[in-house]
């Protein structure tokens, strides 16, 4: 009897996962790239902070890790609305408010982040529903209870 196959589930980075995945290649944020059963997602507005911290803060040879792993990510090329970014506003810090209406707006089965001071709250985990937010972690975690 053939292995019965889950969906493919679909996973919005943050810029701290990305950021770390590109400064550490064995960690967990890194071992979200080699998963063939999710979807990485993220946005242009991610990709622009990533890349400008990379230059700012790690190595040169980690911009070219930075590209391979961006070769690797559907881009969403939307912004949210602009109502939707009021409404996170009121749900978390003001400068994570546009990742997270990002996030809401990808309509993605999960957020993926390192932040969970700000993140993984319930007032976030309520404005998110369906999606879920999780760290690297968490999402390994399930998808190996999930043996997909």
């Amino acid at each position: 009897m053939a292995k019965r196959r889950h969906p493919l589930k679909t996973v919005f980075l943050d810029s701290s996962v990305l950021f770390t995945a590109v400064n550490s290649p064995s960690g967990g944020s890194s071992k979200l790239f080699t998963l063939n059963q999710i979807q990485l997602i993220t946005s242009s507005l991610v990709l622009t902070e990533v890349e400008r911290n990379v230059k700012k803060k790690l190595e040169t040879y980690h911009l070219e890790r930075f590209f391979i792993l961006v070769s690797n990510l559907k881009i969403l090329k939307q912004t949210p609305e602009s109502y939707l970014v009021k409404l996170a506003q009121k749900e978390i810090a003001q400068k994570d408010a546009v990742i997270l209406a990002e996030a809401k707006s990808a309509k993605t089965d999960f957020l993926v982040t390192l932040d969970k001071k700000h993140f993984l709250t319930e007032q976030v985990v309520k404005f998110l529903i369906p999606q879920q937010p999780l760290t690297p972690k968490m999402l390994l975690d399930i998808i190996g209870k999930k043996n997909y």
